[in-house]
Formats: structure tokens, sequence, C-alpha cells
């Protein structure tokens, strides 16, 4: 059975998708950018600010789901430019403790001002 995982704290969606599910044991968290919860905007232009962002929408939605960062098992990194991959992975290594989960990064167009996308499945606590 499909759980919805959402909260205010996070931005409403901007189409047909729902912000995270729990099947069983696994979260799964659609893609999560660096948007404001209270505007709906991007942060800022800056990639580290936004990344920043990212990972606390993600810390929320995962809350929600009675989980944390330490149970994330796989990360889809979405990054408009690979020369921004160090700076990323400065603000990555911080957010993840011990054991790091998998991870893909790829280069993507993302919507306008976005700059950075991250998908996560985690396991349940």
């Amino acid at each position: 059975m499909k759980v919805l995982i959402s909260s205010d704290q996070v931005p409403t969606p901007s189409g047909p998708y729902s912000p995270g599910l729990t099947v069983g044991e696994w979260i799964f968290l659609s893609g999560q950018g660096g948007f404001d919860p209270n505007t709906g905007k991007v942060v800022s232009d800056d990639l580290v600010e936004q990344t920043e962002q990212t990972f606390s929408n993600i810390e929320t939605l995962l809350k929600a789901a009675e989980a944390s960062l330490d149970d994330v098992i796989s990360c889809l990194v979405h990054l408009v430019d690979l020369a921004d991959f160090p700076a990323f992975n400065a603000v990555y290594e911080q957010k993840f403790a011990g054991v790091k989960p998998v991870r893909t990064t790829v280069r993507a167009d993302l919507v306008a001002g976005l700059l950075v996308e991250i998908t996560v499945v985690a396991r349940a606590s």
C-alpha cells in the first residue's frame, strides 16, 4: 500500500505528483530542489545555498515519514553545471555521516533558476 508523505513545510508540488511515498518499509521522495517552502521560489542563484535548502526540504519530508538522512540508501543528483560538482560535493559530504548512500550525478536542464535537484530512496527506520 502506498502512503503519501507531505508537509506544509516544503514547497507544494508544481505538477501532478506526490512529494513522497512510503511503500512498505521503503521511502521514495520526488526530486527536491532549493525552493523556499514559504514563497515557492528558488532561494538564491548560489549553488551552495540551493543545495542546503534542497537538503532541508529532503530532511523535512523524511521526518514526516519518521526517518532521517541516516536512512537514505540512494540519491540521484541532477546538476545544471557539472563544474558545480565540487561545491555540491562539499555540502553533500557534510550531510551524511558514516556510510554514504549510493549516488548517481548527472547534468540536466532544470526549471528556470534551479541549479540542483535530488531524488531520494530511503528505508524507514
